[in-house]
């Protein structure tokens, strides 16, 4: 692998990056070769996960899958470790989003998902979804599905800290389940020459199919009021995010119809202080506009007396839908 053109930093990282891919092929060897330990749970386990760093869309993939367990008479369970969580939380940013969508669920986060996994079976889960579990191999899992952004699947092909990769591209070989997201920003030839090469790579017959994140709907506030997507057509607003991909909520705002006036951009999973507040209001109400922000992040503002549009994404399937049998089993 050599330094790819981009970054001068990361150019001159990429021998850490090649170490980086080495020490997790090793570790990855260790489990497959039974020589790390994999602890079981009496439950089915689906781990959601990604190659890279951030930004492929785990969490409406987990939500989806959540809301289909449900329908065919599971009673599911989500597995985190927690990043992000404020001291004293139960439920990080993302937990937080999905508790609101399905207050059924049940969830625990914790960085020992073993234990954790005990505890959930222990609540009455009967399907447990791992969230970002492709890497964490302690936990046996009976379907590894991998989302892969379908613009930049492998970022510059160079793993931490020279790019994204969180382990070599070999690694997706693991996979049962692929899912391409944001696949609707590429037209049809291009998905299908981002399919066959992500197939030919597997080199196994592996289900691939192309998925969108599609917005849904917008929500008022404080409160629950409930807009049509319509509504944001010619509207003023600032953008407020703390994601890892913010260019995407931009680029969605934008074919929505918005009237984008400003941004206040964060670094992911940042945990909002009152001065942040006040910088938005007041870029908010110095351009006469209002505050749009996504639903993960609203996630994190309710402590804070603030108007705000959340915008809320579902994941939508393009080409074909998977099977329930590929995920539920």
């Amino acid at each position: 692998m050599s330094a790819a053109s981009g970054n001068p930093l990361r150019q001159a990282l990429w021998p850490l990056g090649l170490l980086y891919g080495a020490v997790a092929a090793v570790r990855n060897g260790l489990f497959a070769a039974g020589w790390k330990r994999v602890h079981e749970v009496p439950a089915p386990v689906v781990s959601i996960g990604n190659l890279t760093v951030g930004g492929t869309g785990k969490t409406p993939t987990v939500a989806w899958l959540c809301e289909l367990a449900r329908q065919l008479g599971k009673k599911p369970g989500v597995l985190a470790r927690g990043y992000g969580r404020a001291p004293g939380a139960e439920l990080n940013d993302e937990g937080v989003l999905l508790q609101r969508r399905m207050p059924w669920l049940l969830q625990q986060q914790d960085p020992d998902r073993v234990a954790a996994g005990k505890r959930l079976v222990g609540h009455g889960a009967d399907y447990i979804v791992l969230d970002d579990g492709f890497q964490h191999r302690r936990l046996h899992r009976d379907r590894d599905v991998v989302c892969l952004d379908a613009t930049l699947p492998f970022g510059n092909g160079q793993c931490l800290p020279a790019g994204d990769l969180r382990e070599f591209r070999s690694g997706l070989r693991r996979a049962d389940v692929i899912l391409l997201t944001r696949a609707g920003r590429l037209n049809e030839d291009q998905r299908l020459q981002r399919m066959t090469r992500i197939a030919q790579m597997v080199g196994r017959d592996v289900p691939l199919y192309c998925c969108d994140h599609a917005p849904r709907d917008v929500v008022r506030r404080p409160g629950d009021d409930v807009q049509d997507l319509s509504s944001l057509r010619g509207r003023r607003v600032v953008l407020w995010s703390a994601i890892a991909r913010p260019q995407s909520f931009r680029e969605t705002a934008a074919k929505l119809g918005c009237e984008i006036v400003g941004e206040q951009v964060h670094r992911d999973h940042h945990r909002f202080t009152a001065a942040d507040v006040a910088a938005a209001q007041q870029q908010a109400k110095a351009a006469g506009a209002e505050l749009l922000t996504t639903e993960k992040d609203d996630a994190r503002l309710d402590s804070f007396d603030v108007e705000r549009l959340v915008l809320r994404i579902d994941l939508r399937f393009l080409d074909a839908t998977p099977l329930p049998g590929e995920f539920l089993l």
